[in-house]
């Protein structure tokens, strides 16, 4: 969930002596909104962030869309969900963790702020002097987005941080992520495998420093959150890409989704907006349903949508991928960029039969084609009730 911040009447700066002639004052306010955002086991994290008063002018800032207190809170709890085992492992203190994660942006500014950044205004340039310590002079610097680096570094400085820590706020924008150190945290949280390849792939020129574990879990997990910002929060990381796809078929046949989601780039699939949809949809299901516990009744639904996607994914070879999901309780939809309905009814018939042989299950089949993909599939639920017997006879 995106944070956000709604301030009634006038704005109320906080005094710091505890001294307020508001029932709330603006600091007060902020921690009551995020306690009661956040899970009840980042509290004490909470409380940390409002000591430090840079942390809490975070708040006011907004890049790439995303509010910077949303997003340092997002990678704290991902810190968080790091088992101690694993941490060990990586020789990482997770008090150290923590700081690295709190203190990595706290250095923002205006000049990372949506209101007032202009991105013609990046420019290659060389680490400022008093970066040098921590990252090499031949790696990709950019201004202006890269210049809280250095007051991230000198805020940290008076705050009495270690170096190692200082060293992993330093290095987050430009620390070489190794594979193994990547492994350990992905088996941490569960992470897809494409979402390791999309971090270790990120950028190669810009993250080439040599650094530490610490430094290079921060940018791990900074980069997490950078993906799920790309995503625009549509998915979630711990998905696999079969989880997202079933998602991303109910918001197309619905129209919450288009062909320019970018779910589907991640999922190498490309569609037009008037792809057909082939609706499958299972014959006398409500009796199994009946007869047999939930825990058979889900692994039947699963070996059925699997069996499609292998009979679609070999048709995939020989042309564009298409979009295979369960849209409800026992409905498949294939959204596919064919308009000969000749092949459509030879899509339907190599799938049908596939799955009569394996489950002895029958659909109700239908398909649309020539306008949208939520008005095709429309049609397509429209064709395939035709085929359901009336159940009283007038």
């Amino acid at each position: 969930m995106q944070l956000k911040l709604m301030y009634q009447g006038e704005k109320n700066g906080c005094r710091g002596n505890g001294d307020c002639d508001r029932p709330y004052c603006e600091r007060d306010l902020l921690m009551c909104v995020v306690k009661a955002l956040v899970r009840p086991r980042l509290i004490p994290l909470i409380n940390r962030f409002f000591e430090v008063q840079e942390l809490f002018k975070l708040a006011d800032l907004i890049s790439l869309g995303e509010n910077q207190l949303h997003h340092v809170l997002r990678m704290a709890e991902f810190a968080e969900m790091i088992g101690e085992e694993i941490l060990i492992e990586l020789g990482i203190d997770k008090a150290d963790l923590i700081t690295a994660v709190l203190f990595h942006d706290i250095g923002k500014g205006p000049e990372i702020d949506d209101s007032f950044f202009e991105p013609q205004s990046v420019k290659k340039n060389k680490p400022p002097k008093n970066l040098k310590k921590h990252v090499p002079g031949w790696v990709e610097y950019k201004e202006p987005i890269h210049r809280h680096l250095v007051k991230s570094v000198r805020i940290s400085e008076t705050y009495n941080i270690k170096s190692g820590i200082i060293e992993a706020i330093a290095l987050h924008h430009h620390v070489k992520i190794y594979p193994q150190v990547l492994k350990k945290i992905a088996l941490a949280l569960s992470l897809a495998p494409m979402i390791c390849d999309d971090i270790l792939c990120f950028r190669p020129e810009q993250y080439a420093a040599k650094g530490s574990n610490l430094a290079q879990a921060v940018a791990v997990l900074d980069q997490l959150c950078a993906i799920e910002r790309k995503f625009q929060g549509k998915i979630y990381l711990l998905a696999e890409p079969e989880k997202m796809e079933d998602e991303l078929v109910k918001e197309l046949v619905i129209g919450v989704a288009g062909p320019e989601d970018p779910r589907l780039k991640l999922l190498n699939i490309k569609i037009r907006a008037g792809a057909t949809v082939i609706l499958l949809d299972l014959k006398c299901f409500g009796k199994f349903v009946q007869l047999h516990s939930e825990y058979e009744v889900q692994g039947t639904k699963r070996e059925i949508l699997n069996t499609i996607r292998s009979v679609v994914r070999v048709q995939d070879r020989k042309r564009e991928r298409d979009v295979v999901g369960l849209v409800g309780g026992d409905e498949f939809v294939i959204i596919t960029n064919v308009e000969d309905e000749n092949i459509i009814r030879l899509i339907i018939k190599r799938i049908t039969d596939a799955v009569k042989a394996r489950t002895g299950f029958e659909f109700r089949v239908g398909y649309g084609m020539g306008g949208s993909i939520a008005d095709n599939f429309h049609e397509a639920r429209t064709r395939s009730n035709l085929e359901k017997k009336p159940k009283f006879v007038i």
